[in-house]
Parts: structure tokens; C-alpha cells; sequence
């Protein structure tokens, strides 16, 4: 009975909203599983979606789901790791269409945002005004500005700019009767006409002020000493607001409220100046409790920020290949760091604040090392490793994670370093050490204990921990929360923080304000406790029976591929728009479901069975994989290390051993030997290839779009120029192989020409391979991995006798050496493949690194001309290490100004973008970032790209040609042309 009443209920809410709703109502299996986790551990399957188009599809949304009974959980950008943004009724999710900068008032100092602008996105658009938002918590690219009012957030700056609630200044809101209100300071006439009106809203200006005044003593005594806490309702605030004759506003009980009391539309933020200068000063020391007893001391010299990094932390992130170079700051193997930040309006000033702290400490017995870093440059990597802290921390692999659950409990500074001991013996008791990390200015250190929550040892530490933890942080005038919030994690203890008169106001406000109970239920009042396994992403017993246990690529360093897949924490990190490279697909559509996160979720969905007994071959799973460019982005950005390109392809390898692999992957996966063929006969191929008609019959039978330019056959191959050339160059320096892949082979030869020129020139003896295979890397794309691994163990075996010669393989096409120091070490599972791998190296990196000993010697034109160079980074760049190699390279060239362009994936993606049902989508992501830079660049200027895919995208999307750099840098060469 239970069971067909809720498939009618369901069927009658879809019904009326699909009728009265612009955006979509989303109810299918697949999308109920991609909003049933955020980034805490909880997981909470929904009833469906709701994606708004607008603010009257809200107010719709909570008229017709209210009337049903059903609950509405408003989510923003799904980055909460407390469990807000999850439950059993209907997700809002405002991100995808309420999502605009209303208005910025420079002048005045505010911005009127919708709920759904991302935080850094608001930062960027008034940046140019000097102006930013000051709460900046680390998850700031994909955290909404809405989700942090409701969840009052702040960050490493907030002994400066406070919290949220500190910046909010009005708040437009849908109440649970479907109404709107706008809070904002209201007049004595105002507050006294609107308590008139026999409405929601009126009933709070009636009731509000005489709860306040029933509970106003426990109120003033009953609140944590602490300033940094976000558990509760803001009565407090209000109070203080009404006693300082501050205008009646009610915004402030919105703020931190979770989503419990109303739907967020807007909001009118406080805008406060950007620092012009910023000074580092990195404190050293032997353990966690030296570096917590001398926080108060550093206090007093009134830093914006001190932040707390322990050993463990800094050991993960040495780990990471995206963070560890960032790391040229930590010295040596400290128990801690304290990251301490002073901001002003000139250098001088800061140098003397720095200084007078350095002295202070000093004179007071500090012995450790102290750096300072002054370089914004410097100054950036230090805060990007900061704020990557908690993905960082859950890039740990195995079972157990160091999770989210006592992260946030604070407590006032004074009592800090005596907490964190007692924290530490909690922990140990319980079997399990902690990593600490994060605000020690404001007594708000992230401690994250190390369990793994698929054991029954894992659950009752779960629940002992938390118990404890936050005794002993009320025991000390503190919070169960001074950042992240309540949610599923912490709100079974509002009581135990506040005492049962002041949870009982609590109560009360939120019937007031949602009287049926129907928005985000069981957060701050009526909560469940933490520790039930039903509402965990992990329990004992979770299994993956659909999982892929025999893979041809090598997962067995991330626990296999259900350890990979596992490995997403769901902060949402993938969910950037302004920067990088992760996850282009989601900076398009802005669809959780083509996030690295959404698609990790859909693939953990399909190992535990979920999808059903397809698993691993569900075609809608194949759909969503589909849409991944294998950019490698989220391998080097994802702070948890999600790998979404490797386990793409071995996905594909085990779809099509199911379903066939179709027509257009086998000649994409095997292009060389199409390549070679159409060679033989070049002018031909380039005039059948070019025919209208045969491109029609191409993009009908197997769907290569006939919008899409084809790569044009070279009337000689780079091996035909290369044997046939004459040579007269002496070599001076040892011998170096030259990988000559296939598009530069048969389509480019002329960029192979430049770095045979530009080797030679440097004193080596090129070698090129006659009976070489291709890389693989079109076939991995394809899933063709066992036609991949044939190609590795072959070109292994045949490099192997070289580079144990110590001949360095040098390339120009990113994928092809991605290919040799990637997925032929995950291929072939051997030390041969890792052997070479370490010999390979993009032609950018070979010459930028004998640059840098001085061991590169050219000779440049005489005649050369100043130019500006515009450079276009591929996607396996950034992901192997950075485009710094390619930069340095071209600024070798005299007279020359070199510029990265701030792209992301081009498009393209090798055969990706001439697919027909990725055409639109492919030319999209090129315009995100990439095509309008091209556009607007001066005719004068150059675009160098050092991919094939990237040169052509950019040809196809701007009607410009981009150059490899290599030929940038060979025609700068005062070195013979050869033809």
C-alpha cells in the first residue's frame, strides 16, 4: 500500500509541475542518484529534481510540492559536508538558470545577486572595482552565493571580514506558503503595516518580536562564547540588532538557517575593498601543540589571517602530482605550519607588521624557521594549497578517509591548543589518529579522524568521536559548527549546544516560518543521529557487485576501479566556470550530470547495482560517459585525484565488448593506418575527402559532421622528407630519437621539419624509427584498449634498447607523450614501460631544460621583428605538470612577448568534436574561453597551440591559423630552411 501511494503521489506531482513549471521536473532513476550525496558522507535519495527557469517556477515548486505534503530541499552547488543540501523530498536546484548578477553599485559598495551566482564568479565581475566579497571559503569556485548565506559561511579571512551574516543585507525569499518577502531594514510604519497583513510574512513581524522577547534571557546567555559559530538560528543577532536600534530586518534569521525557514530568490551583499598588497609570514614548528599555544600571541599583532597546515597534510599533498610543486615553501618536515597573512595598502606597512611579529616571537623564545613570501605569484600558491586542504586530505587511497564530522566545532582561541590535545587522546582512543588543518585565528581548526565507514569499528567511532568532541567543545564555551554548518552531521546535538529552552525557541521560529514542515526537515531542529548507517554514502556491508575487477589498465594503486570511482568526495570542485580546465562539459551545460562528480557518482551507482543488472552496460550510464572529453583536467585540478579520463576508457573497453564497437570508433581508434593509406595517393585523398558529396554519405553512414574541416594529406610525409633530406649538420652532443606521431607524419610534416631543425641546431643527431607504431593514443580514446596495449608493448620493446643508452625520445604532440608517461606504465604493468617513460619528453621540455642549465646555444635572425605570441595550453599539459616549458621556450625568442591564453579544453578533444552529436557541443566549449581571445587578437600577433586537435579547433572556430610553437621558434632561427 506504502508503496503504490507514493508512485501516485509522485505521478500527481509530476503531472501538475511538468503543467505549471518552465524548467524541468526530473524524476528518473539517474538523476535521483546524482542528487543523493553532496559533499558530506551522507547520501539520501530524493523524490526528483526541480531545475527553476525562474522565480515564478519556485514559487510554483512550493505551492504545488507544500500541497502534496512532499519536502523541498533548496540546493546550491551541492558543496556542503554536513549534509544540507540532501533529503528525501524535492532538490530545487538554483544553479543552472538563477544564476545572474542583477546588479553592482561600485560606489556604494554592494551587488544584488541571484541565489545562484557562484562566489567566484560575483568575485571576478567586480574585481575590476577593487572590490571582492569578503567571506572567501576554499570552496569558493563551485560554493553559490545563496548556499552561503543559508549556511553563513566565511573563511581563512573571517578575524577580518567576519562571516556572511556580517555582509547580507537583504534577502528576497519564497515562504512555505508560496509567498514571496523581501527582508530588508524596515521603518516603524513599515514593521507595523506588515504585521496588518493576514499573511506568512505578516504573521512574522507580528510573532517574531514577542519570541524574542519570551526567550530573550536565555538568548543572552545561552549562545557559545565563540564568535565563529554558525549552529542555530540567529536570534542572537537579531537581538543585538533591535537593541542597538538598528532598523527591523529579519535577514539575519535567514542567514545560517540551512534552508529550513525559506527559499532563497536574492540577495543585496556588502562589497568590501580588495587589499592591495599582501605579506606571508610561514611559522615552522616541531608539533601540533607548539604552533596552537602561540596562536593568541600572534593574534595580538592583528594579522588578517592564521592558518594551521599539520605534517599530515603536508605529506598527502607531496603526494599529489597537481600540488606538490606548489609545496617550494615548506622546508624540511615540520609538525606544523602556521600561515600567517598581513594585507594593507603598502608594502612598507606590511614589511613592519611582518617584522614587529617576527621580533615578538622571537624575543619570546620562538626558534623555528620563519620564511616570508611577498610575490603574489608565491603568495597565490600557498593559498591554492590551502584551500584545497580537504580534498587534498580525502585523496588518501584506501577504505578509510579522514572524514568530515567533527571538522568544525570552535571554541574560543584562548582554549584552542588544550582542545586539540584533548582531541588527539579522544581520537587515539577510539583507535583512529585526526589531520588538522585550517582556521586557528578563530579557534575553527578542521579535524578530520581517519575511519573508514564501510567497517561496524568505523561506525562507532563515528558516533563515540562525536559525542565526545562536541562535549568537550561546549565544555569550553564553543560550537558543534564554526563553518560548515549542522546538517545531517550535527544537528542531533543543537540541543546539547544551546539547552533544551533555547533549542525549544529554535522550534518555535521554524514553525513560525514553515509550519508544515516542509523545507529541508530534520536540519537544526527535529534531527536524526549521525551515525545511522541508512543515511551513509558508506556502512558495513556496502559492496559493488557490478564493479570491473579484471581492467586492462592498471588501477591497483587506487584500490582497483571501484577504489577510483570512490575516491570523488563530492566537493564539487568540477563545478568551476572561471578558470582551468575541470570539467568542460559542466562549464557548458551546467548540468550536474556531466560533472566529474556527476559522472562518479553514476558510475559508484552502477558497481552497487543501482541501475540494475546492467550495471557497468547501462546505455543511459553510456550517455553520460559520452559526454566526458577525457581532458585529463580533473586529474591534475581535482583535489581528491579523480581520474574521470582513465576510468572513461576502461569503461568504453568494457561497454563495447558488450554492445559492438561501432564503425566510426575502429577507423578514429586505428587513424594511423587510415593516415597511411591516404598518403600513398595524397592529391586524390584530399579531393575525395573534400567532396560535398562523399562528406554528406561520410556524416550519413558513420557521423563525422560535414561542418567539420578534415586534416589535409602532405604531398610528402615527414619520414619521405626526413630519408630523402640531405644532411649537413654535425652533431656535437649525442644522439636523440624523434617521435614523429601520426597527424604530424602525414598531415603536418612541416612541424617535424621545425624540430628536426631546431634539434639539430641545438647539436643533436636525430633519430627517426622507420618500423615505429602509432602512440595508441587515438585507440585508448575508443576504448580500443587492447589494441592500445599491443601498440605500448611494442613500442616499448622497440625504444627499450635506446633509452637504457640514455637517448632521450623527444615529440611535439602532447598525446602521444602523455601516451608513453601515462597509460603505457597503466597498460603494460611493468618497469620497462617506466623506463621509457622517464626518457620521453615534449620538445618544449627537452630544450627548456638544457635552457635552464645554459646548455642551449641558438643563433637567432638577425631581422627579427617584435611580436606578441598568444599561446593556447593542451589539455595534457596542464594535467602532466603546466605549459611553463612551452612558455620559456617561445620566450627565448629576442623581441618577443609571450601571453598564455586563460583557456580551458579547447573542444575538439581529438576525434570528439568531429562527431555529429558533439559538433554544437565541441564549437561550445571553444567559445567558453578560447575562440573570443583568438578573435579579438591583433592581426599581427601569433597563436601557438602544441596540439593537433587544438590547432584545428581554433582554425575551424576563428578562421585562424594556429602554429605549433616549435615552428614559431624554428622561423626565428637563423637556420637554413630544408624542403
Amino acid at each position: 500500500m506504502a508503496t503504490q501511494s507514493n508512485t501516485s503521489l509522485n505521478r500527481t506531482l509530476e503531472r501538475e509541475l511538468k503543467t505549471r513549471l518552465r524548467g524541468k521536473f526530473l524524476s528518473d532513476k539517474m538523476t535521483r542518484i546524482l542528487y543523493s550525496t553532496d559533499a558530506s558522507s551522507y547520501q539520501i535519495e530524493p523524490l526528483g529534481v526541480i531545475l527553476p527557469k525562474n522565480t515564478e517556477d519556485v514559487v510554483s515548486t512550493v505551492q504545488v510540492v507544500s500541497a502534496q505534503g512532499v519536502s523541498i530541499i533548496p540546493r546550491g552547488g551541492g558543496t556542503s559536508l554536513s549534509g544540507q543540501g540532501i533529503g528525501e523530498g524535492i532538490i530545487l536546484d538554483l544553479t543552472p538558470h538563477l544564476n545572474q548578477i542583477l546588479e553592482i553599485n561600485p560606489a556604494e559598495k554592494w551587488a544584488r545577486v541571484q541565489a545562484g551566482v557562484l562566489l567566484d564568479q560575483l568575485n571576478a565581475a567586480v574585481k575590476p572595482h577593487g572590490l571582492m566579497i569578503g567571506p572567501d571559503p576554499s570552496s569558493s569556485a563551485a560554493s553559490t552565493l545563496g548556499g552561503m548565506i543559508a549556511n553563513n559561511s566565511t573563511g581563512s579571512h573571517s578575524t577580518r571580514y567576519g562571516m556572511m551574516i556580517d555582509h547580507v543585507l537583504e534577502v528576497e525569499v519564497v515562504l512555505s506558503d508560496g509567498s514571496q518577502a523581501h527582508f530588508k531594514p524596515r521603518t516603524e510604519k513599515e514593521v507595523a503595516e506588515l504585521a496588518q497583513q493576514k499573511t506568512l510574512e505578516g504573521k512574522l513581524y507580528r510573532e517574531i518580536p514577542s519570541l524574542l522577547q519570551r526567550y530573550e534571557k536565555a538568548i543572552d546567555i545561552g549562545y557559545p562564547k565563540t564568535w565563529r559559530n554558525v549552529a542555530g538560528y540567529n536570534l542572537k543577532r537579531f537581538l543585538e540588532e533591535k537593541r542597538a536600534g538598528k532598523p527591523f530586518n529579519l535577514s539575519p534569521l535567514i542567514v545560517s538557517s540551512e534552508g529550513t525557514l525559506a527559499i532563497i530568490l536574492s540577495a543585496k551583499l556588502n562589497l568590501v575593498q580588495r587589499p592591495k598588497y599582501s605579506n606571508l609570514v610561514l611559522l615552522f614548528l616541531e608539533t601540533l601543540q607548539e604552533a596552537l599555544e602561540i596562536v593568541p600571541d600572534i593574534l595580538t599583532h592583528k594579522p588578517g589571517a592564521v592558518e594551521l597546515v599539520d605534517r599530515y597534510f603536508i605529506d598527502l599533498t607531496r603526494q599529489h602530482a597537481g600540488y606538490r610543486d606548489r609545496l617550494d615553501f615548506v622546508h624540511g618536515n615540520p609538525g606544523a605550519i602556521l600561515i600567517t597573512e598581513f594585507t594593507g595598502d603598502t608594502q612598507e606597512e606590511l614589511q613592519q607588521q611582518s617584522e614587529a611579529l617576527v621580533t615578538a616571537l622571537t624575543a619570546n623564545g620562538f626558534s623555528g624557521e620563519i620564511v616570508q613570501r611577498s610575490q603574489p605569484a608565491q603568495i597565490a600558491e600557498v593559498w591554492e594549497v590551502r584551500k584545497a586542504g580537504l580534498g587534498l586530505l580525502l585523496s588518501m587511497r584506501g577504505d578509510a578517509k579522514p572524514l568530515s564530522f567533527i571538522d568544525d566545532a570552535a571554541v574560543p582561541v584562548e582554549h584552542l591548543a588544550e582542545y586539540a590535545e584533548k582531541v588527539v587522546r579522544i581520537c587515539r582512543d577510539a583507535g583512529t589518529e585526526a589531520a588538522f588543518y585550517a582556521h586557528a585565528s578563530a579557534g575553527c581548526l578542521h579535524i578530520n579522524p581517519l575511519i573508514n565507514l564501510k567497517t561496524e569499528k568505523g561506525i562507532e567511532q563515528l558516533h563515540t568521536i562525536s559525542q565526545r568532541v562536541i562535549e568537550l567543545a561546549v565544555s569550553y564555551g564553543g560550537t558543534s559548527t564554526g563553518e560548515h554548518g549542522e546538517g545531517l552531521a550535527r544537528s542531533y546535538y543543537n540541543e546539547k549546544v544551546y539547552g533544551k529552552e533555547l533549542h525549544q525557541a529554535f522550534r518555535e521560529l521554524k514553525n513560525l516560518f514553515d509550519p508544515g514542515n516542509i523545507f529541508n526537515p530534520g536540519k537544526i531542529v527535529e534531527a536524526s543521529e549521525p551515525w545511522d548507517p541508512k543515511i551513509l554514502r558508506f556502512y558495513p556491508g556496502y559492496q559493488t557487485p557490478q564493479t570491473i575487477r579484471e581492467t586492462i589498465l592498471d588501477f591497483s594503486p587506487d584500490g582497483g576501479f571501484s577504489g577510483l570511482v570512490e575516491m570523488c568526495s563530492g566537493q564539487g570542485y568540477c563545478r568551476k566556470i572561471e578558470n582551468g580546465v575541470m570539467c568542460p562539459s559542466f562549464m557548458v551545460t551546467r548540468d550536474e550530470t556531466y560533472s566529474t562528480r556527476g559522472r562518479a557518482n553514476a558510475l559508484r551507482a552502477a558497481m552497487t547495482g543501482e541501475l540494475g543488472t546492467d550495471g557497468m552496460s547501462d546505455p543511459q550510464l553510456y550517455d553520460i560517459m559520452d559526454l566526458c572529453l577525457a581532458c585529463k583536467g580533473c586529474k591534475q585540478e581535482c583535489p581528491s585525484l579523480v581520474d574521470m579520463a582513465k576510468l572513461k576508457y576502461e569503461f568504453l573497453s568494457h561497454y563495447q565488448e558488450k554492445h559492438g564497437v561501432p564503425l566510426r570508433s575502429r577507423i578514429f581508434g586505428h587513424i594511423a593506418t587510415i593516415n597511411k593509406i591516404g598518403s600513398i595517393f595524397p592529391a586524390l585523398s584530399n579531393a575525395v575527402m573534400n567532396n560535398k558529396l562523399f562528406r554528406v554519405i561520410l556524416e550519413l553512414l558513420i557521423g563525422i559532421d560535414r561542418r567539420r574541416s578534415l586534416p589535409r594529406f602532405a604531398p610528402v610525409t615527414f619520414q619521405k622528407w626526413f630519408w630523402r633530406r640531405s644532411r649537413t649538420v654535425t652533431a656535437s652532443r649525442g644522439k636523440v630519437i624523434f617521435w614523429d606521431d601520426t597527424f604530424m607524419s602525414y598531415n603536418e610534416p612541416e612541424i617535424g621539419q621545425a624540430a628536426v631543425r631546431v634539434l639539430e641546431a641545438a647539436g643533436f643527431e636525430v633519430l627517426v624509427l622507420k618500423e615505429r607504431k602509432c602512440c595508441g593514443r587515438p585507440m585508448v580514446s575508443k576504448g580500443l584498449l587492447k589494441d592500445a596495449r599491443r601498440n605500448a608493448r611494442y613500442n616499448v620493446d622497440l625504444l627499450l634498447p635506446y633509452v637504457r643508452k640514455d637517448i632521450p625520445v623527444v615529440g611535439v604532440e602532447p598525446g602521444c607523450i602523455t601516451m608513453f608517461r601515462d597509460e603505457y606504465i597503466d597498460l603494460l604493468r611493468d618497469n620497462t614501460a617506466r623506463e621509457v617513460a622517464k626518457h620521453c619528453f615534449l620538445i618544449g621540455e627537452f630544450l627548456t631544460g638544457l635552457a635552464e642549465k645554459g646548455d642551449l646555444h641558438l643563433q637567432w635572425k638577425n631581422s627579427q621583428t617584435p611580436q606578441k605570441i598568444l599561446v593556447h595550453g593542451h589539455c595534457y599539459q596542464k594535467a602532466g605538470g603546466g605549459t611553463k616549458p612551452t612558455l620559456d621556450l617561445l620566450r627565448l625568442i629576442p623581441k618577443t612577448a609571450v601571453e598564455e591564453i586563460d583557456s580551458g579544453c579547447c573542444g575538439m578533444a581529438g576525434a570528439f568534436g568531429y562527431e555529429k552529436e558533439h559538433y554544437e557541443f565541441s564549437m561550445k566549449v571553444g567559445e567558453e574561453r578560447l575562440f573570443t581571445v583568438v578573435r579579438n587578437a591583433a592581426d599581427n600577433s601569433c597563436v601557438a597551440a602544441a596540439g593537433t586537435s587544438c590547432r584545428h579547433q581554433i582554425r575551424d572556430g576563428t578562421g585562424r591559423k594556429a602554429e605549433h610553437p616549435i615552428v614559431v621558434l624554428a622561423n626565428a632561427l637563423d637556420i637554413p630552411t630544408e624542403t
